[in-house]
């Protein structure tokens, strides 16, 4: 099923200037990819897609699909296409399509937050230019916009909007509409999590986890959903023991930020966010630098 199990959003790693560090990019691709993640999904929040131009993402969507084919040539690789304008969002799912995505995942990005009926023809319009499975992307915090549960039911009935990314930080909330999605699409659509933390503290391993750090800390996030699945309770307690204080200290920053913090404290030459972002300041950067050394 597409947009399932443990979904890995990686940061896009720049260089000292702000360009793109392609080197670093694949070995980070190529090391994910044979961690046992069920996919990845290049250029989402994580992976910087609101400041980069489209000969920008077109290549690292390129670059990416090629690392992980080295590797593990049946991984899909996805491609975040959200744009602020529509015209934009069809250029990117036909420039991902023409590279390789298996799919894409789609937020609503606006500067004017966008009415229900704006959404919908957007990802109408999307689905239709393109074959790719399609999964919406939740984030009210973001774009304003928090997807009712009736559109998203209206939006299934398309044949390649497969699944919906949903925030988990109100673990009720959450259930409450899966429940909903369920009863009224079927089991073949996939309601997915986002929000490390929330994956790590409630994550059900029966739903797919969306997530920016399981792309930097991947091994651990797929063995506390083994462990779930498999019923090792005291396993399970001990990964969430280690990633909670990785997590809640990723939580207290900026996540784009955070995010390239806790890659360089991984070893990866991630580089800062592109400006106008600022990193992190240093001795919050060293806290996370603590922070993943105790997890060793």
């Amino acid at each position: 099923m597409d947009f399932s199990g443990v979904i890995a959003y990686p940061v896009t790693p720049f260089t000292p200037d702000g360009d793109i560090n392609e080197v670093e990019l694949k070995r980070l691709i190529e090391s994910l990819a044979v961690t046992g993640v069920d996919s990845i999904v290049v250029l989402g929040s994580s992976g910087s897609f609101a400041y980069l131009n489209r000969v920008e993402r077109e290549s690292i969507i390129r670059a990416s699909v090629d690392a992980a084919f080295l590797v593990a040539p049946m991984l899909p690789v996805y491609a975040g296409v959200s744009a602020v304008g529509t015209r934009e969002v069809l250029d990117h799912a036909s420039d991902a399509e023409r590279a390789g995505a298996k799919g894409l995942v789609l937020s609503t990005a606006s500067y004017v937050p966008l009415t229900a009926e704006e959404v919908a023809m957007q990802c109408r319009t999307v689905a239709q230019s393109t074959t790719l499975p399609i999964c919406l992307y939740n984030n009210p915090g973001t774009t304003q916009f928090d997807f009712p549960v009736e559109l998203v039911v209206e939006l299934a009935a398309l044949d390649n909007v497969v699944a919906l990314k949903d925030p988990g930080a109100d673990g009720v909330v959450f259930r409450q509409r899966g429940e909903t999605l369920k009863r009224m699409i079927g089991e073949n659509f996939c309601h997915g999590m986002s929000g490390d933390a929330a994956i790590v503290e409630n994550g059900d391993p029966e739903i797919a986890w969306h997530a920016g750090a399981a792309a930097l800390l991947p091994r651990m996030f797929v063995e506390l959903r083994s462990s779930l699945i498999e019923g090792r309770a005291q396993d399970a307690a001990d990964a969430r023991s280690k990633l909670q204080p990785v997590l809640r200290h990723l939580t207290e920053q900026r996540k784009l930020s955070g995010l390239h913090s806790l890659a360089r404290a991984c070893g990866w030459d991630a580089g800062d966010p592109r400006l106008p972002l600022l990193p992190v300041p240093g001795s919050q950067h060293r806290d996370m630098a603590r922070l993943v050394d105790q997890l060793v």
